[in-house]
């Protein structure tokens, strides 16, 4: 296989750590948002996959 192959340097390494980096406007608006268990629970519908259908 082609990815045996492949060698991760330091370099690519870093790139790839700061590349996945939240810049500070996105990480401010993941800190206002609710994680998921502390949303409200939606109601289930039965018969229609999503609501507005």
């Amino acid at each position: 296989m082609a990815l045996q192959s492949l060698q991760i340097t330091a370099v690519i390494a870093m790139r790839a750590r700061d590349v996945s980096r939240p810049t500070d406007e996105q990480q401010e608006a993941a800190e206002r948002r609710l994680l998921r268990d502390e949303m409200p629970r939606r109601e289930v519908r039965r018969g229609k996959e999503r609501p507005g259908e």
